[in-house]
């Protein structure tokens, strides 16, 4: 497989109060929860792969296709820890299902699955894919995590059955940064959004939408 086509990913773990273990295609990874974790992950004819050490293998695991991921935990924390797992494949507006189909070309009906402790699709979060930018979600008035310069989720507290009202505020230096691309994904399905960057103050753009 030449560079062009290689698959790149990153695996990441918000598992606080949890034991974790994420097998994909039959190989171990080295997420164990306990705290938040990411790994770059590789597919299996990338050329780096051929000098890589048997511990570094383990990070050249993808590949084009059907891959199958195993993901094992158990609650060992308090009431409200969460535990939440994603898999952001590069160039994908948001991170993948736990059974996927990988290809470096988007798909055209792709559709972001993020998986909690409360069930597939039954939780709300936001993806950012732009670097450089500062990203806060509110939802019912509950502030949720700022992430700041760099890409990455944000799990959402403060669900409640019925209507939900969401606020993403966000603020980034145009001359450095040009747009925003961000997803929002809730029970009711995704939405990506693309903002350009005209100036430095902090914008907002709000979203509504109804969980079980």
């Amino acid at each position: 497989m030449n560079a062009q086509n290689d698959l790149m990913a990153i695996l990441s773990c918000f598992g606080y109060g949890y034991t974790v273990s994420v097998v994909i295609n039959g190989v171990s990874t080295s997420i164990k929860g306990g705290k938040s974790e990411s790994m770059r992950l590789f597919d299996q004819d990338n050329a780096m792969a051929k000098g890589a050490s048997p511990e570094m293998k383990k990070l050249f695991i993808l590949k084009p296709g059907a891959n199958r991921i195993q993901i094992e935990f158990k609650k060992e924390g308090g009431a409200n820890d969460k535990l939440t797992l994603s898999l952001e494949l590069e160039g994908y507006p948001a991170p993948v299902n736990t059974s996927v189909i990988l290809q470096k070309a988007v798909p055209q009906k792709f559709k972001p699955v993020f998986i909690s402790d409360e069930g597939e699709n039954r939780s709300t979060f936001i993806h950012v894919s732009t670097m450089d930018v500062t990203v806060t979600p509110i939802l019912n008035g509950v502030k949720g995590m700022t992430l700041a310069g760099m890409p990455g989720s944000i799990p959402l507290e403060g669900q409640k059955p019925d209507k939900n009202e969401l606020v993403v505020t966000y603020k980034a230096d145009p001359s450095s940064t040009k747009e925003l691309r961000f997803a929002v994904i809730t029970p009711e399905g995704a939405q990506f959004i693309t903002k350009k960057i005209i100036d430095p103050s902090e914008k907002e753009e709000r979203f509504s939408f109804n969980a079980k």
